[in-house]
């Protein structure tokens, strides 16, 4: 039996742990073990429901332990992977059981797939993405590293997202669509044409603000 360590301590933290004990693994090959956070905040360790371990720098890595991040922002989520990576972390992916991923999906390791999201036939998602709660990959997209999906995305067919890119909740694509790395989708944003990397859009349809 491995240990999962989940780091990153807030409000994201709390909601995943309810996602790992729904998730393929849990109690069988994987239990939780706690939390790393290197700014933890009281009144939000106070929630958890397993106990902080430490820093990602001041915590010494057991042979047993596997680890997940619970962060959603996608450029502090690399910042902080890699650090575990570094000092020889393994991460696994974390898939809630309700999920719907086709055969034909090539997925990509450390993600995070929480509950009722779908990944359609072809699609490419890269290492350590997010898909939070039902949100939806259509098919022959592909999806870069780190990037973080939050709930009721719809990413429809043949979209192309880069690296790092966060996808507020309720947002959605039209088919074929470029978003380039770094670029941030405003929640229930609409994306119609090509959004260049690192710009900022928000609405229906979404303009860069």
């Amino acid at each position: 039996m491995k240990h999962l360590v989940i780091a990153g301590a807030g409000e994201f933290g709390r909601e995943l742990y309810w996602t790992i004990e729904g998730a393929n693994g849990y109690g069988t090959e994987f239990d939780i073990k706690g939390y790393l956070d290197d700014a933890p905040e009281p009144e939000k360790v106070a929630k958890l429901q397993k106990p902080l371990l430490g820093s990602t720098k001041e915590y010494q890595i057991s042979e047993d332990d596997v680890f997940t991040c619970a962060i959603a922002n996608p450029a502090a989520r690399e910042v902080v992977i890699q650090k575990l990576l570094d000092k020889g972390a393994k991460f696994i992916s974390i898939v809630h059981k309700t999920a719907i991923i086709h055969g034909s999906v090539n997925l990509g390791k450390g993600m995070v797939v929480c509950p009722f999201t779908v990944i359609g036939d072809s699609s490419v998602i890269g290492d350590y993405v997010v898909l939070n709660g039902f949100s939806a990959i259509g098919h022959d997209c592909v999806v870069g590293e780190y990037t973080c999906m939050m709930s009721h995305v719809d990413v429809t067919g043949h979209a192309n997202v880069g690296r790092r890119v966060f996808i507020g909740g309720g947002a959605g694509t039209v088919p074929g669509v470029k978003i380039g790395d770094d670029a941030y989708i405003g929640a229930g944003s609409v994306v119609l044409k090509k959004v260049n990397p690192g710009i900022k859009v928000f609405g229906n349809p979404a303009v860069p603000i």
